[in-house]
C-alpha cells in the first residue's frame, strides 16, 4: 500500500449526495521533484484510469523497496461527480449535466494578478523565486470558494496538483492511437516523456482560446512570469495532457506496458531512485497539423482506413450510407483527405448524424480543406 491513502468527502448538490475522491501518495510530502498524476478528469474515459491503477502497483513496490525519492501524488479516478452520471448505463462523464460545464475547462485562472503580487518580492535566485511563486499559488488556491461541486471538486484537485514540478493529465478518444499533446515550450522534454511512455506521436496542444484547460491552470502561472521576469523564474512546472488511445484501451497488460513507461519517466526526473534506460525518441511520430473531418451527412458508418494509416489528399477516408435512400444502388456520401497524414483517431459509434465528428488526421502539412482545428475543440 502507498504511504498514505486519502479519501477526500465531496460535497454533494442535494443532502445525502457526496461523493469521494481517492488520493494515492508515495514518498514524503514536500520531497523534490513532486509529480501530479491524475486520470478521469472526463469520466467517461476510462484508459487512463487502468494505467494509474498499475502504476500504483509499480509504485507501491518501488516505496516498499525505498527507492521513492521524490513526492508522487496518483488520482486514478480524478472526476467522482461524473463518473456517477449515466443515462441508459452509459456515463455522461465530460460534462455535468446540472449546468453542462465541461469537466476540463474553466479552471481557476491563477495568472492575473500574478506578476504584480510577488514583483516586489522577487530576487536573484531563481530557487527562492519557485518557492516565493509557489507559496503564492497555495494562497491563492486557498483563498477559491466551492460555490458548487464541481468547484468544490477542482479546488481538492488543485490543491494536491498546484506545487508540482510534473502534472500529468490522461485522458482517451473514441477509437484512437496514444499520443501527447504539449506546449512548444515544452517541446524537447515531451519528446523523452512521450518515448519513455511509448505513445504513437507527439502533437501541439493548440491554443486553449481562453479554455483554461487543467494543465493550462498549473503551466500558464510560470509561463506568465517566465515571460515577465525571465531566467529569475523559470519554468517550474511541466505540465501534459495524454490521450492513451480509446475507450476500450482497458486491457490489464497494455495498460501495464504504459505503467512501466511513466514509471521510468518519474525514475528518469528523479522521483523514483535508479537510472532510467536511454530514451529512444527515434520511433515516435512528431505531427504538427490536423484536419479534423466531420460527417456530411446522417446514416450509417463505414471506414475505409484503418487507424494508424498513412493516407494522401482525395484518399477516401469513411463513407456514409443511407439506409432509408429510395435508390438501393445509390452511391455514399463520402470523406476524403484533404492532406497527407496519419488517421490518429476516430469516430468509435458507426452511426453518425450531419454534421458529427468523424476522423482525425495528423501530419506535417496544412490541409487544403482548411479544416484544421485546435485539439480541444
Amino acid at each position: 500500500m502507498p504511504s498514505a491513502a486519502e479519501t477526500i468527502t465531496l460535497p454533494g448538490s442535494m443532502p445525502g449526495t457526496q461523493r469521494q475522491l481517492r488520493v494515492f501518495s508515495f514518498g514524503d510530502p514536500g520531497a523534490r521533484p513532486k509529480a501530479y498524476l491524475q486520470a478521469g478528469l472526463h469520466a467517461d474515459e476510462p484508459a487512463g484510469m487502468m494505467i494509474l491503477r498499475e502504476l500504483c502497483k509499480l509504485l507501491a513496490a518501488a516505496e516498499e523497496a525505498g527507492e521513492i525519492k521524490g513526492e508522487i501524488v496518483v488520482i486514478p479516478m480524478a472526476n467522482p461527480l461524473g463518473v456517477d452520471q449515466a443515462l441508459n448505463s452509459a456515463v455522461m462523464g465530460r460534462f455535468e449535466l446540472r449546468t453542462g460545464a465541461n469537466f476540463n475547462r474553466a479552471w481557476p485562472d491563477l495568472v492575473s494578478g500574478l506578476a504584480d503580487s510577488v514583483r516586489k518580492r522577487i530576487g536573484k535566485d531563481a530557487d527562492d523565486n519557485v518557492e516565493l511563486v509557489r507559496r503564492e499559488l497555495r494562497r491563492r488556491i486557498a483563498a477559491l470558494q466551492p460555490e458548487n461541486p464541481t468547484m468544490a471538486q477542482r479546488i481538492a484537485l488543485a490543491r494536491r496538483a498546484h506545487d508540482a514540478d510534473l502534472v500529468v493529465d490522461l485522458h482517451c478518444d473514441d477509437e484512437a492511437l496514444s499520443y501527447m499533446m504539449t506546449p512548444d515550450a515544452l517541446w524537447d522534454e515531451a519528446k523523452r516523456f512521450a518515448a519513455d511512455v511509448g505513445v504513437h506521436s507527439l502533437q501541439p496542444n493548440g491554443h486553449s482560446d481562453g479554455a483554461h484547460c487543467f494543465d493550462d491552470c498549473f503551466l500558464a502561472p510560470w509561463q506568465a512570469l517566465n515571460q515577465e521576469f525571465g531566467a529569475r523564474v523559470p519554468l517550474a512546472c511541466r505540465a501534459f495532457t495524454f490521450e492513451m488511445g480509446g475507450v476500450l484501451d482497458v486491457d490489464p497488460k497494455q495498460a501495464g506496458r504504459y505503467a512501466q513507461g511513466f514509471f521510468r519517466y518519474l525514475r528518469r526526473i528523479g522521483c523514483i531512485e535508479g537510472a532510467a534506460p536511454r530514451s529512444r525518441p527515434n520511433g515516435l511520430n512528431e505531427f504538427r497539423t490536423f484536419e479534423m473531418l466531420d460527417s456530411p451527412t446522417g446514416g450509417l458508418l463505414l471506414y475505409r482506413q484503418e487507424l494508424g494509416a498513412w493516407v494522401s489528399p482525395g484518399d477516401v477516408l469513411a463513407e456514409i450510407v443511407d439506409p432509408t435512400a429510395p435508390d438501393l444502388d445509390a452511391p455514399p456520401a463520402v470523406i476524403k483527405a484533404s492532406m497527407k497524414g496519419c488517421v490518429v483517431s476516430r469516430r468509435l459509434s458507426r452511426q453518425v448524424a450531419f454534421g458529427d465528428f468523424v476522423v482525425m488526421l495528423a501530419g506535417h502539412e496544412q490541409p487544403a480543406s482548411g479544416k484544421s482545428k485546435s485539439l480541444l475543440d
